[in-house]
């Protein structure tokens, strides 16, 4: 059995058990995906056990650098289960793993990290984010002996974090940092702590990151040429594809615009956008709303749904998840004969960074620039600088005073 059947029909299991159209096609998209893409990266179309298992390690070692949360770390595992479960069964598992964690806690830590989590409001990508910091501390302090946090003072954290930067790298610090001030800063007030160690944790990490590219304009013509805006699908995936190049919105807020978000009168787009919460209202500019309005007009299916961009084949829903933007766009890269190669930067998100970058190499002020794009950290539209190379060869010295000479 190939890996993409066994995922269809581990996906048609789940809906017959009864899941949620929405749970069942989440798992598909967000988690039997990935793993589908892991087994070809690998060479492999067929299942094995094998793969799967160094899928697993593989996801184990990315938790262990912190490339992401506890909670998305557990939900693949949980898709681990279900597609070798109905492997070697014909059946899907209703083991749970919600509360299975990496990182095991007495029933002590447990209720601590309750009490944080239930007094504090945290979006949901921070939460997780915290969680797996606060478990990774909590199983540490037990694996030192401390049983609870009466016994455990300034020098534990400081060999908590000397242990964190023995294997991870310094984002993952940077979080372990941000998040252990947040917790003790929870724990002191509660009586839970002596001291919220505030200076100890307020050190600067510097992180490295990488310079994505953005998508050259030539290349974004070649891609919207190859889309039949003859078809239905033509019209949705040519309206999806503007959104992100001329207004740069992000792929979960596209998948999650309702019809209602729309204001025709004003000529704007009104969100809550998924990755801040916060509201952000951006101009409908006139080929995006003439493909919205074709779309909507006369490709989009009938359906009560009030969500904007809506499944080819019944049942007639919104798209469930953000992957499916991305696979959308790379099929049309694939047929203008602009192949791409893993982790290029060069998927759907690399629309917005053109976005950022044609509104700094105009003279647009980087504050007007993260309005624009809905940052809340001014530090998140700096990266579009780095992309500007017109005016960075403006702030190059050249080399008056410091010639090279060559010896004979």
């Amino acid at each position: 059995m190939t890996i993409n059947d066994l995922a269809l029909r581990t996906t048609k299991a789940m809906l017959e058990a009864g899941y949620a159209d929405y749970t069942a096609w989440s798992y598909y998209g967000n988690v039997f995906t990935p793993i589908i893409k892991f087994f070809e990266q690998q060479g492999e179309m067929e299942y094995s056990t094998q793969t799967m298992d160094e899928f697993v390690r593989h996801i184990e070692e990315r938790a262990d650098q912190g490339a992401f949360s506890g909670r998305w770390y557990n939900w693949m595992k949980r898709g681990v289960t279900q597609l070798r479960s109905y492997h070697d069964t014909g059946k899907i598992s209703f083991y749970w793993l919600s509360k299975t964690s990496k990182f095991k806690l007495s029933e002590y830590y447990d209720g601590v990290l309750s009490e944080f989590l239930s007094n504090n409001d945290y979006h949901p990508n921070t939460r997780g984010d915290i969680v797996w910091v606060a478990k990774k501390y909590f199983a540490w302090l037990i694996m030192d002996g401390h049983k609870n946090l009466s016994t455990v003072g300034v020098s534990e954290v400081q060999r908590f974090l000397y242990y964190c930067f023995g294997h991870l790298k310094s984002g993952s610090i940077h979080n372990v940092k941000l998040y252990m001030k947040k917790l003790y800063h929870y724990l002191a007030g509660a009586g839970h702590a002596t001291s919220d160690y505030a200076e100890l944790l307020s050190f600067q990490i510097s992180r490295g990151s990488s310079v994505l590219p953005d998508v050259p304009a030539e290349e974004l013509a070649q891609t919207l040429a190859v889309i039949d805006r003859r078809t239905p699908l033509g019209k949705r995936n040519y309206a999806i594809i503007l959104l992100g190049a001329v207004i740069g919105l992000r792929a979960c807020d596209i998948i999650r615009l309702q019809l209602s978000d729309i204001d025709w009168i004003k000529g704007e787009i009104k969100i809550v956008q998924a990755k801040t919460w916060e509201s952000l209202a951006l101009p409908l500019t006139k080929d995006v709303g003439e493909a919205l309005k074709e779309y909507i007009l006369t490709a989009r299916p009938k359906t009560e749904c009030e969500h904007i961009f809506i499944r080819r084949n019944p049942p007639h829903r919104g798209l469930t998840n953000a992957v499916a933007v991305g696979d959308i766009y790379d099929a049309y890269r694939k047929k203008a004969g602009l192949p791409r190669d893993a982790f290029d930067g060069k998927g759907f998100h690399s629309l917005r960074r053109s976005v950022g970058k044609n509104l700094v190499t105009s003279g647009t002020p980087v504050t007007t620039v993260a309005q624009i794009l809905g940052h809340g950290d001014i530090e998140s539209t700096k990266q579009y600088i780095s992309l500007d190379s017109r005016h960075l060869r403006e702030c190059a010295l050249d080399f008056s005073g410091i010639e090279v000479t060559s010896h004979a």
